[in-house]
C-alpha cells in the first residue's frame, strides 16, 4: 500500500510509497477522529477555499516515545576528518538504490535542503544533504524528484533518530514535493532554545560545537545551477557533516543540566540557577529537559503542507495584503490604501499565473512607491520603479489601467461616505455652539434616577436564576423590560460648567538670567624683557634678525586663571591619577585680525574678523606677506591644556610656550626653536596677577 494500510483506513493513498517496517499502526488500535478537521473541511467547502486533509502519521508522531539509548549518558562520538570522510553525489538511481541500503543501517542520519523560490511561485527543493557518522551525501532533487519517495522508509521510520536544524521549512518541502514525512525528529533549534544559548543559527552551533566557521554567502544562491561549483557542494556537504556531532553534544548537555538541576524552582530571578533552562519551572527529572526537546520536535514534525488561497477582502494568510501592510507600517490614505490591495491582488494572480515568486514580479519597495505615487501613465510608473521588472514592462499598461479604476473606485465610496454624513447631520440638524453669558447662572438638573424609581426596579427581582433551570415568570420580565426603558429614555448626562472661568497670565516658574556678554579687556598688557629679570645671553653666532623673536610683540588674549592645583605626573606603572574637582577654564587664544594703528604694527587684534582662506587657493598664497615684521603671521596651531592651563602657539621657526607653575597666577614662558643650531631658549617668568596678558 502506499503509505500502510493506516492510510487506507484513512482513506488516502500516495502513489509510489512504500510503509516501513517499524512505522506501521497495530491494526488493533483505534485512531481519535479529530473533529476539527472536519469542520474544517466543512467550512472550507462552503466558503469555496482549500480544505486541509488529516496527517497521515499523526497517530505515530504523537505517540512517538524517545528511545532508550537517547535517555543514557555516551561519549559524544566526534566526527571523520573532512578530507577522510566518504562522499558521494547522487543523481542516478542506482547510486539513490546504493545510499538507501547504507541509510538502513544508521541508527541516526543528519538531513538538510537547499530550496530555491525566487523564480518559482511555490518553490521547490534542488538538494537533499544526508549524513551519516561515515559518509555524507549530497541528493540531486531535480534529476531524481520522481524517485525520492522511497526516503519515506528512513524519514517514517521511528527507530531511527532524524537530526535537523530549524526543520518547520523542510518538513513542509519533503511533504509538497516527495510525499515524504518525518517520524523521530529531533531538531536542534529546540535544543538550543531550551539550553538558553545566545544565538540559536547552525552557524553559531558549529562554531560552538565543532569549531567550525560556516560561510554563509551561499545561503540565497540559486541552486538550480548544474553542474554544482565545488564551493557550493562543499557548503551543503558541511550543513549535515558536523549536525550529529552537535546532537550528540548537544543531548549530552540537556541531560548533564537535567541531572543538576533536578528539583530546582528555574521561576526564581534571584536563584543561582535562573536561566540555565528556559520554559521549564521546575526539573522534576534528569531526562525531562530532554524529552522537552523531542516533544517540540515532533509538533513541528506535525506541521502539514496547505497551499493557501488568496484573500482579497480581508487580507489574511501569509500572503495576504493585510500582513504586509503591518509589516511595513506605511501610512496610507483611503485612496492609496485601495490601489495598494488592487496591485497586492494583480502581483499574485500574476505571480500564480507565471510560476514566478511575487518579489521577482513586484518587490515590496516598489509596491509601495507605486501605491504612494499612483502614477497616471506608463512613464510614470517606470520612473518609479527604478530597474523595472519584466512583468511591470510587459504589463505597464494593464498596471495604469488598473490604478486609475481603484482611484476611481476609492472616490466613489468617499463620496457615499460624504452624503451619509450629511444625510445624518440634516436629520439631526446642525450642530450649534452654545456659550455661557456672564450673567447666567448654573441651574441644577434633578437627578433623573430617583428613589422611588430604583426601589421599584430592586422589587423584580427572580428567585432563582435562569441559567439553573427555572424561568422567571412572564410578567416579571414584563416589568422588567417597561422600568428599563423608563431608564434609558430620562437618562441624561449633566456635566457643570462654571459661569465665568477668568485666565490669568501664569508667571514663569524661574526668571531666566539673561547671558552676560563676552568682557574685553580694556586694556592690554605687553610682556617684554623689561617685564622680566635680565637674563644673560650665551654667546652664539649671530644670526638674522627675521629670526629673533621680541616678545615686546606678543599680546596675549584674555584669560580667566583658577586656583586648581596642578594634577600630578603618572608614575612607571601607569597608576590612573585623579582628575581635579575643578578644572580651570582657559580660553585658547585667538590671532584674529591687526589694527597696527590702534595697537602698533606687530599687535595682534582679538577683535578683528578671521580671514579664511579659500581651500582651492595655492599654498604659496600668503594674505600676510605685505607685513615687514616676522610676528605678524598667522601662528600655525595654538593648543591648550584645559586641565592644567598650558598652552602652547607653534610658529614656523620657532613655538611659545607658557607653564603654570605651582604658585598661584604664575607662568612660566619659554620659546623654543625647531632649529638646533640655535642658542638656548629664552626662558621669562611673570610673576603678577593678572586676568589680561
Amino acid at each position: 500500500s502506499p503509505l500502510g494500510h493506516h492510510l487506507h483506513s484513512l482513506g488516502i493513498a500516495r502513489p509510489g510509497s512504500t510503509p516501513p517496517s517499524g512505522a506501521t499502526t497495530p491494526r488493533g488500535a483505534k485512531r481519535a477522529v479529530d473533529m476539527s478537521n472536519v469542520f474544517d473541511a466543512m467550512s472550507a467547502a462552503e466558503t469555496g477555499s482549500l480544505a486541509s486533509l488529516p496527517h497521515p502519521y499523526e497517530y505515530e508522531i504523537s505517540h512517538y516515545e524517545t528511545p532508550e539509548w537517547m535517555l543514557a549518558q555516551s561519549e559524544p562520538q566526534k566526527p571523520v576528518d573532512w578530507d577522510n570522510t566518504p562522499f558521494q553525489y547522487v543523481d542516478t538511481p542506482e547510486q539513490l538504490h546504493a545510499m538507501m541500503e547504507h541509510l538502513h543501517t544508521a541508527r541516526e542520519v543528519a538531513i538538510d535542503l537547499e530550496h530555491h523560490d525566487y523564480r518559482s511561485y511555490q518553490g521547490f527543493t534542488c538538494l537533499i544533504q544526508i549524513s551519516t557518522r561515515s559518509t555524507d551525501f549530497v541528493v540531486d532533487a531535480l534529476a531524481l524528484r520522481a524517485e525520492l519517495n522511497v526516503l519515506n522508509e528512513v524519514t517514517a521510520d521511528p527507530n531511527v533518530i532524524k537530526v535537523f536544524h530549524g526543520a518547520e521549512s523542510d518538513i513542509v518541502w519533503l511533504q509538497r514535493d516527495f510525499g515524504v514525512y518525518v517520524v523521530g525528529l529531533f531538531d536542534t533549534y529546540h535544543a538550543s532554545k531550551v539550553l538558553n544559548m545566545q544565538h540559536h543559527s547552525l552557524a553559531h552551533l558549529l562554531l560552538t560545537y565543532s569549531a567550525f566557521h560556516a560561510d554563509k554567502k551561499y545561503q540565497l544562491a540559486d541552486w538550480r545551477i548544474r553542474p554544482i561549483p565545488q564551493e557550493m557542494l562543499a557548503y551543503a556537504r558541511a550543513d549535515t557533516h558536523f549536525l550529529l556531532y552537535v546532537f550528540d553534544r548537544m543531548r549530552t548537555e540537556l541531560l548533564d543540566r537535567g541531572q543538576r538541576l533536578k528539583g530546582v524552582d528555574m521561576t526564581d530571578p534571584d536563584g543561582e540557577h535562573f536561566g540555565m533552562l528556559a520554559g521549564i519551572d521546575l526539573v522534576e527529572s534528569a531526562t525531562q529537559p530532554l524529552n522537552v526537546v523531542v516533544h517540540r520536535s515532533q509538533q513541528t514534525a506535525l506541521k502539514k503542507h496547505v497551499k493557501e488561497g488568496y484573500d482579497a477582502e480581508h487580507g489574511m494568510g501569509t500572503g495576504g495584503w493585510a500582513k504586509l501592510a503591518k509589516k511595513w507600517r506605511h501610512p496610507f490614505t483611503p485612496t492609496q490604501l485601495s490601489v495598494f490591495r488592487a496591485l497586492h491582488e494583480w502581483r499574485d494572480s500574476c505571480a500564480r499565473e507565471e510560476d514566478e515568486s511575487v518579489r521577482y514580479v513586484l518587490p515590496n519597495h516598489m509596491l509601495f512607491n507605486i501605491s504612494d505615487t499612483m502614477p497616471e501613465d506608463t512613464a510614470g510608473l517606470f520612473r518609479v520603479c527604478h530597474r523595472t521588472p519584466p512583468p511591470v514592462r510587459l504589463y505597464a499598461l494593464d498596471i495604469v489601467r488598473l490604478i486609475g479604476r481603484a482611484r476611481t473606485r476609492a472616490e466613489a465610496r468617499m463620496d457615499e461616505f460624504r452624503e451619509m454624513v450629511r444625510d445624518v447631520e440634516s436629520e439631526g440638524g446642525e450642530p450649534v455652539h452654545v456659550r455661557f453669558d456672564e450673567e447666567v447662572d448654573i441651574v441644577d438638573v434633578p437627578d433623573v434616577l430617583t428613589s422611588e424609581l430604583i426601589k421599584s426596579v430592586d422589587n423584580i427581582v427572580a428567585p432563582t436564576s435562569s441559567l439553573f433551570g427555572t424561568r422567571v415568570t412572564a410578567n416579571a420580565e414584563s416589568q422588567a423590560a417597561v422600568r428599563a426603558r423608563e431608564i434609558r429614555a430620562n437618562l441624561v448626562l449633566t456635566v457643570a460648567v462654571p459661569i465665568r472661568v477668568e485666565t490669568k497670565p501664569t508667571e514663569p516658574e524661574f526668571t531666566p538670567i539673561p547671558a552676560k556678554p563676552p568682557t574685553v579687556p580694556k586694556s592690554m598688557m605687553v610682556l617684554s624683557e623689561s617685564h622680566a629679570p635680565s637674563v644673560p645671553l650665551p654667546a652664539h653666532k649671530p644670526r638674522k634678525s627675521s629670526d629673533v623673536l621680541d616678545l615686546s610683540k606678543i599680546v596675549l588674549s584674555e584669560v580667566e586663571t583658577s586656583d586648581a592645583p596642578e594634577p600630578t605626573k603618572k608614575s612607571r606603572k601607569r597608576t590612573r591619577v585623579a582628575k581635579p574637582e575643578t578644572t580651570p577654564n582657559v580660553e585658547a587664544f585667538e590671532y584674529d585680525g591687526m589694527e597696527r594703528d590702534a595697537i602698533g604694527e606687530s599687535t595682534i587684534d582679538v577683535n578683528q574678523p578671521k580671514k579664511v582662506r579659500h581651500k582651492k587657493q595655492k599654498k604659496s598664497f600668503d594674505p600676510y606677506k605685505t607685513s615687514d615684521s616676522k610676528f605678524d603671521k598667522r601662528p600655525t596651531r595654538s593648543r591648550v591644556n584645559t586641565k592644567s592651563g598650558n598652552r602652547t602657539v607653534s610658529y614656523k621657526k620657532y613655538w611659545v610656550q607658557m607653564l603654570k607653575t605651582n604658585m598661584s597666577n604664575t607662568y612660566k614662558i619659554s620659546v623654543k626653536y625647531y632649529n638646533k643650531d640655535m642658542p638656548d631658549d629664552y626662558e621669562y617668568t611673570v610673576n603678577d596677577t593678572i586676568h589680561t596678558l
